[in-house]
């Protein structure tokens, strides 16, 4: 009797095992490593020392062809008007699954003018909101005390794409631990001088899409993420040479990456996928379970006929015993 409740017990067991590793959504590779694109911003502007109450004459935003950072002048006929400017940018990053494992990320702009000698610049989480049509100066969201990356941009090349490692501030907003403001990004000494700025294509430029500010993510998911392109320009895109920069002791370590330039602003949130070798699995278990639940009722049959059999020869034995 006790080995058929222990049985009993086995073929329940894997019937429940077969149940839960059906319903089970895993991946049977484990984590997959996906490079996710985000491109355009969703905001950038840069501000100026120089003007401290206003934007721009030339646009409410300030230029549209271009975002500054560096130490800059104006020269009006026998003086020079000295100023100090600020890059404020931000990026969409609901894209990325909240269940994702962020390994790293990489905040890059084209630059197409560089300054004229070797200059440090640094990037900095923004702790509150700003408007890009209406930030200036005065008006400055505040910054992290402290520097999140800081690279070295050199006279050449001229044109090349920048990129300042943020991936502990990206962590900071996909965990919610503090909201996504973006980042400001200024030259490391601010000082009057000339030549010491460095000139990046905004998001609203007329260049090719390819061209515009993105956000390099590298993560670990369940699944590849596969990029949804956004509308391009119909440019023939021609090859992008990147710089490497050198990083200062306050920054991560590591080299500047580079990416294909693909592009995308939203990646479609499927439900999870089953793993196919599961089901699999399941089904082994469940013809496992059914195969003992046969021999079971077959070794019970077998008992009851034995059993049958000697009750049968018992009282035959019995009934001739009576005869005699």
């Amino acid at each position: 009797m006790a080995v058929s409740v222990r049985i009993k017990r086995y073929i329940l067991g894997l019937l429940v095992l077969a149940l839960i590793l059906r319903q089970t959504p895993l991946d049977s590779g484990g984590a997959v490593e996906s490079t996710l694109i985000i491109q355009p911003s969703v905001g950038d502007t840069y501000v100026n020392s120089m003007y401290l109450h206003t934007k721009y004459s030339e646009d409410p935003h300030g230029y549209l062809w271009a975002i500054f950072a560096g130490n800059m002048y104006v020269e009006y006929d026998s003086y020079k008007l000295y100023g100090n400017s600020r890059i404020y940018i931000k990026f969409n990053i609901t894209s990325i699954p909240q269940d994702a494992k962020i390994l790293s990320a990489n905040m890059c702009l084209y630059m197409y003018d560089p300054p004229k000698s070797s200059q440090e610049f640094e990037a900095y989480r923004v702790l509150s909101d700003w408007d890009q049509y209406q930030t200036i100066w005065r008006t400055q969201p505040p910054s992290a005390g402290a520097s999140t990356a800081t690279v070295t941009i050199n006279p050449t090349p001229k044109e090349t794409w920048v990129c300042w490692d943020i991936t502990n501030d990206l962590k900071i907003w996909h965990s919610k631990a503090a909201r996504n403001y973006g980042t400001m990004i200024k030259i490391k000494h601010e000082m009057n001088a000339s030549d010491q700025v460095a000139s990046f294509y905004p998001r609203e430029g007329s260049q090719p899409q390819r061209l515009k500010p993105k956000l390099l993510v590298n993560v670990d998911w369940y699944r590849e993420i596969t990029p949804t392109p956004t509308q391009t320009s119909s440019q023939t895109p021609s090859p992008i040479e990147t710089q490497t920069y050198t990083h200062s002791p306050n920054s991560s370590a590591g080299t500047i990456p580079t990416a294909p330039d693909k592009t995308s602003t939203q990646t479609p949130q499927k439900k999870p996928e089953q793993n196919p070798v599961l089901p699999i699995m399941a089904v082994i278990l469940m013809v496992t379970a059914i195969a003992g639940g046969a021999i079971l009722a077959l070794r019970k049959n077998l008992r009851s006929n034995v059993h049958s059999k000697k009750i049968g020869v018992a009282r035959r034995h019995k009934g001739g015993s009576k005869g005699k």
